[in-house]
């Protein structure tokens, strides 16, 4: 059998920073190193600390947005096209519901350099429905989730800053079966009941002919799913960040970034090698 290895790093570098708009603390944590092989994903957040009672405006969004374009962006312009996978947060600090929370302001998107603009406007009209959505808009801090891969981006993937609705639940296929790609039971259909057992609540959904055992440990970091039936197939879910999150399914392990497929592994069972017949010569 092949050994697999996974290095998951975090560290930590605090740095003061400002722009043209206002004095703020950048964050730079929470960096993920997935590696198999010869192929490594680093999954890195950039955190902007706002000034006290900051309100998100749409010039202190672009604000940052730019600031985080020269910071990310510019050092790794040159004879190789590369893009990134980027995805955007707020945190509010003021007095409702969502105080403490991070809040998405829309789906993981694919950008490359030239589409700045682009991803300031797609930013700010997802901005608009987030306003839109609660009373408080007094914010704490602006995050930045973003892998750095090689090659263009497509077309298709450029017409998706054009998309301001939120997304729908994305499903991968295991075994000519699409999977739910989620953590969260009620996306794999109609929660029918549920139970305590043990350490762990077991949710039974349905979708359609198909009904899923879904036990979700109290912290919410493990699900061990089930698909009752004659298919008879199951996985485990695992909790790595707010937007990352690994699937042990079969021989392979799956990770998704908001949805979206940022690596996977598979044991590949290995023949064992003959022992080699010396020759005689006479």
């Amino acid at each position: 059998m092949l050994k697999i290895l996974l290095i998951i790093d975090s560290s930590a570098l605090r740095a003061p920073s400002t722009n043209q708009f206002m004095l703020h603390e950048v964050i730079h944590s929470n960096i993920t190193r997935l590696s198999f092989y010869n192929t490594t994903i680093m999954i890195k957040n950039i955190n902007y600390i706002l000034p006290s009672q900051s309100i998100l405006t749409n010039e202190v969004l672009k604000s940052y947005l730019l600031q985080f374009w020269n910071e990310v962006f510019t050092p790794i312009q040159n004879d190789t096209v590369k893009h990134l996978m980027v995805l955007c947060k707020v945190r509010y600090s003021g007095t409702g519901e969502i105080e403490g929370n991070y809040k998405t302001l829309g789906p993981l998107r694919r950008v490359e350099f030239k589409d700045l603009e682009l991803f300031n406007e797609y930013l700010i009209g997802r901005l608009g429905i987030l306003v839109d959505s609660y009373d408080d808009n007094i914010i704490s801090e602006i995050n930045f989730t973003y892998v750095i891969k090689d090659g263009e981006v497509s077309e298709k993937d450029r017409l998706l800053l054009e998309d301001l609705s939120d997304k729908d639940t994305k499903f991968h296929e295991f075994n000519k079966t699409n999977l739910p790609v989620s953590m969260n039971p009620s996306d794999y259909g109609t929660i029918r009941g549920d139970t305590l057992i043990g350490e762990s609540i077991r949710y039974f959904v349905r979708k359609g002919n198909r009904v899923y055992e879904i036990d979700v440990s109290l912290d919410k970091l493990i699900n061990k799913v089930s698909v009752l039936g004659s298919s008879a197939l199951n996985w485990i879910d695992t909790k790595i960040s707010d937007n990352l999150f690994k699937r042990e399914i079969g021989k392979s392990t799956i990770y998704f970034l908001d949805g979206e497929q940022v690596l996977i592994k598979r044991l590949i069972p290995a023949k064992p090698f003959s022992r080699l017949r010396k020759k005689h010569y006479s």
